[in-house]
């Protein structure tokens, strides 16, 4: 089973989504996290999120860097952003959120 919450900002989509993941016991996927993890990635490697080749870089973050505080910063959204821009970078997230709703069992994603 796979579960996809799409919706604008605020809207209550991560919330809804939590929910259906406990109540089917299905793991949870904020794909909005992503660009902000690469964002911090970036940024913490020393890159420039703008670049491009950087951004790619970024993309190879840990799955533990999900639950880092600092990806909810209005500072690391402004990061998200700029890495988004790149079609490379939206390549790749694509990719790991296929991989993430395609496992055994299923899964639940917003963004």
């Amino acid at each position: 089973m796979i579960i996809a919450v799409d919706g604008p900002t605020a809207s209550g989509k991560g919330t809804i989504a939590r929910a259906l993941a406990r109540h089917f016991g299905l793991p949870h996927l904020d794909t909005g996290l992503l660009y902000r993890a690469v964002g911090w990635q970036v940024t913490a490697n020393g890159g420039d999120p703008d670049c491009a080749e950087d951004a790619l870089a970024g993309t190879l973050f840990p799955d533990d860097l999900l639950a880092n505080p600092e990806l909810r910063s209005e500072a690391t959204g402004g990061l998200a952003s700029r890495v988004s821009v790149h079609p490379a970078v939206r390549q790749a997230l694509y990719e790991r959120q296929r991989a993430f709703a395609t496992q055994p069992g299923g899964a639940v994603l917003d963004g």
